[in-house]
Formats: C-alpha cells, structure tokens, sequence
C-alpha cells in the first residue's frame, strides 16, 4: 500500500485520511495549530504545519516516494486568494521528490459560464473561478514538483455534516429548474483510493461530480422533507445556469458514483 502525506486536514482533507488509512494506506495529516492537530483522528498520525512557513524537516522527510494531496481550503475572503497561492508555492517547491501530487480544487472554477462544463473549458470570469485557475496552473507548470500531478475539480460538498438541506439561505433558493451540481465526500475517498491503487490516470485535471438526474428544486425539495425541514421557496435563478460534466472521472477502473439522490444520505 501507499504512502499518503495530506496537507489540510480539515473538513475533507479529515476524511481522506481515515478513510485512506481504512483501505491500508500509511497516512499522515497535517493542521495549522498543535490544539486542532490533539483532535486529529487516530488513523491519521499527525504533522504540523501553519500554512506559511516552509514544510518542516519531518514533512519532507515523509515525501520520497509518497502521495501528496493538498487539501487546504482556497479562502479568499481576506487577502483574493494571496495567502493560498503563497501556500502552494511553498509546498510545491520542496514537492520534487513526491511520488505524485493531487490538489483538491473545485469546479467553482467554472463560475460564470452557463452550460455543460467539462475540464477543456477555459475559467469562468469570476474572481473565484480566476484565483482556482490560479491555483490549478501553478500545480501544473511547476518546474520543480512531483512529475505526477493531478487536480480534481471538486462540485459542491456533501457529507458528514454538510446535508444539502442545510444549503437553502433563509428558506429561499434560486434556480429551481437547474442542474445539482454536488459531490459526496465518500465518492471523492473513494476516487482517490483507486487512484492510488491503479497508480496513474491519464488525466491531469479531472471533475468529480455526481450524475444527479433531479433539477434542483426536485432534488432540495427531497433533502428538506428528508430532514423534516421546511422546503425552500424557489425563485428565479440569480447565475447561468451551469451542469459539471464529470464522465472522465468514471474512466477510473472500478469506479461508480454511490451518492446520487438525498435518500442516499
């Protein structure tokens, strides 16, 4: 089994390791403080890292012949991005002795653009879309990084903690007639573990969205009655509206999309 060094176990980044370490992959995870890195699961064996300083001699120690996978949030609330770019710029510059690098992106990337979306379109317009290009190209023109690189185009999160009923802002959603554009972060685990398992994909960028067939008001309709939530009033849609073509991502041998509808939650 691999060797899997996770930067950024938050939310996600969490769940990629234990679920990793799960299939016998050696897993280390790394928090930003010593108090969040104390509650860090078990399966994962811990490493500090603040985001800001260069990776420590124990990190790079670990990265000879392992799987790097950058799962830090691009938060750009404060500074557009600033301080994410510099932090993948940190890594990706003592990244050359890794096996292969994924970087956890999100198919945000494509905000603006109306349509079916797939991974040979250019960024939307959006200062967010504009900050993930960003992002995606400095992990993919690296002059010094693992010769393996990877970026999965994440569609919006679900999971342990994140129903989708809990999406409707104030008990009004936008949009009623348009695609469900959402992920599972089971899906994304188990993406990556194929991934690893099979070694290579021949792919660089790759969405990962489920083929969920419902429109959305069908879709947040179920999730709310499933949570005994009041349903959402829906209103006209304030954005393109905009499906993620993720058929590439079925080209993994062995892998299926589980979570397709809210029952399944």
């Amino acid at each position: 089994m691999a060797s899997v060094v996770i930067l950024g176990c938050g939310w996600l980044g969490t769940q990629l390791g234990v679920q990793l370490s799960t299939q016998g992959h050696q897993v280390w995870g790394s928090r930003r403080s010593s108090e969040r890195l104390a509650t860090l699961p078990s399966q994962i064996q811990p490493l500090q890292w603040d985001g800001v300083s260069p990776l420590s001699p124990q990190i790079c120690q670990l990265l000879p012949d392992s799987w790097l996978i950058l799962a830090m949030p691009p938060a750009a609330a404060q500074d557009g991005g600033a301080a994410y770019l510099r932090s993948l710029q940190i890594v990706l510059a003592q990244a050359d002795s890794a096996q292969a690098l994924v970087l956890c992106s999100s198919s945000g990337v494509y905000a603006g653009l109306a349509g079916e979306v797939c991974e040979a379109d250019a960024p939307g317009p959006e200062p967010r879309a504009q900050l993930l290009w960003q992002a995606e190209q400095l992990v993919l023109q690296a002059a010094k990084c693992a010769s393996q690189r990877y970026v999965l185009r994440l569609a919006g999160l679900i999971g342990p903690g994140r129903h989708p009923a809990s999406f409707t802002r104030r008990g009004v959603m936008a949009g009623p007639g348009q695609p469900v554009n959402l992920v599972h972060s089971a899906d994304i685990c188990c993406w990556l573990n194929l991934l690893i398992k099979n070694g290579a994909f021949p792919a660089s960028v790759v969405n990962l969205c489920a083929p969920i067939k419902r429109s959305k008001a069908e879709f947040y309709t179920a999730a709310c009655q499933q949570q005994g939530l009041t349903v959402p009033q829906f209103i006209a849609a304030t954005e393109p509206s905009r499906r993620v073509n993720a058929a590439l991502s079925l080209q993994l041998p062995g892998f299926t999309y589980q979570h397709l509808d809210a029952g399944g939650l």
